[in-house]
């Protein structure tokens, strides 16, 4: 069953700024440990962040909880 639907687009340049402006602190907002690791280790760690970002916030719409709640 469909509980809901959730689309998210993030322009990764918006993601650069963040994190130039606080490096690792919206990182550890939304990445897991896991996610943590792989994302210091990517080739591209602007636009690994974007996705997981934009994922989790598609996610959080079709679920209707926000991050604040947990996925």
């Amino acid at each position: 069953m469909i509980m809901g639907l959730g689309t998210d687009l993030v322009q990764i340049s918006r993601i650069e700024r963040v994190q130039g402006r606080f490096p690792q602190r919206f990182a550890r907002r939304i990445l897991t440990q896991h996610e943590l690791v792989e994302w210091l280790e990517h080739k591209h760690p602007e636009r690994f962040l974007a996705r997981r970002f934009a994922v989790k916030e598609a996610a959080s719409k079709a679920l209707g909880t926000g991050f604040r709640e947990g996925l």
